[in-house]
């Protein structure tokens, strides 16, 4: 896996911008988990169809033997720690993996099925990391809206700047497999720019002690916020974590208590 993994918030939804930083190789990551809402119906001779609403993605992140005695970690468990109460309160976070993986852009029009380019705007998570960019090999996830939406993952074969801006031609390295309609969001894969805590994890701690103190495993099950996502590119509503002004206006998963 890539080295360094970051995790961006901003506390309660408002405030400016922190970052956790977990220096070293993450021992897994998942993110093909699907959770699916659905009507199917089958007839009696063995027919079936189905109506989709919608899919989303678990993401689950471990980091095995992190070492108080080292000061990087030791800082990546007192933020992870107090992290926790921001996720349990049903604000989201957001994950990057990898160097340079923190790239997230919307597309102005759609792309049909067979496409190999895709023109795109600059990044519009710069505030998180000014610096990420794309290059040629890089792996990306294109995904369009659900219910009629759809995910597919390419990599990259060339990337080019468009104009003096910020704007990038992307060449792929197979033509596209679906008819994507509308802005589609186009990602580095091991981004996860909006994540939130599901309901089934509230009571699970993502620090845990093993070695009798000596280290710490981290383990975080999060759940893709897609609504949000759309949000942020339908609205070019910024990541003004800087001015202190909130990133989100959505709290469906907080908890009432």
């Amino acid at each position: 896996m890539s080295s360094e993994t970051r995790i961006y918030w901003y506390p309660m939804g408002t405030g400016n911008l922190e970052t956790v930083t977990i220096p070293g190789f993450v021992t897994s990551l998942e993110d093909d988990d699907p959770e699916v809402v659905a009507a199917t119906s089958e007839t009696v001779a063995g027919g079936m169809t189905r109506q989709l609403y919608g899919d989303w993605r678990r993401v689950v992140i471990v980091r095995q033997h992190l070492r108080p005695s080292i000061a990087a970690e030791a800082l990546a468990i007192r933020g992870l720690r107090s992290l926790q109460s921001h996720l349990l309160a049903g604000y989201s976070v957001g994950v990057s993996v990898g160097d340079r993986a923190t790239f997230g852009a919307f597309t102005v029009a759609g792309v049909p099925r067979g496409a190999t380019a895709i023109g795109i705007p600059g990044n519009a998570y710069a505030a998180w990391a000014p610096l990420a960019t794309l290059q040629a090999g890089d792996e990306i996830v294109l995904q369009s809206a659900s219910p009629f939406g759809a995910r597919e993952v390419h990599t990259l074969s060339s990337v080019a700047s468009i104009g003096t801006g910020s704007a990038l031609a992307l060449g792929l390295s197979r033509a596209t497999y679906y008819d994507h309609t509308g802005s589609i969001f186009v990602r580095r894969r091991t981004f996860y720019p909006h994540l939130k805590l599901p309901e089934d994890q509230l009571d699970t701690p993502i620090v845990t002690t093993s070695s009798r103190g000596r280290t710490f495993d981290f383990r975080l099950e999060l759940r893709e916020d897609m609504p949000e996502a759309w949000s942020v590119g339908e609205s070019g509503e910024g990541l003004t974590g800087a001015t202190g002004q909130p990133r989100t206006q959505y709290r469906n998963l907080q908890r009432v208590i």
